[in-house]
């Protein structure tokens, strides 16, 4: 039996960009769409330079429940 590798978490902050997020780990762009219904199309779209925290505000999206998602273990 092989061991699985062991990822840590992220430790983005809400003052994180999305867009140095999604640089950190480009998976994140699906749990944003599968979770939330971010960054699909231009209705969902977001300001990649905007924080983590702005596009939860202007999304209705508490902050800390993205923030979790956002800093899951892959």
């Amino acid at each position: 039996m092989t061991d699985q590798p062991k990822t840590t978490p992220h430790s983005f902050t809400a003052e994180t960009t999305m867009l140095e997020a999604l640089t950190a780990d480009p998976s994140l762009g699906m749990v944003l769409m599968r979770d939330f219904h971010l960054g699909g199309c231009s209705n969902c779209g977001f300001d990649p330079n905007a924080s983590i925290a702005a596009v939860a505000a202007e999304n209705g999206i508490p902050t800390d429940r993205l923030l979790a998602a956002l800093n899951r273990v892959s």
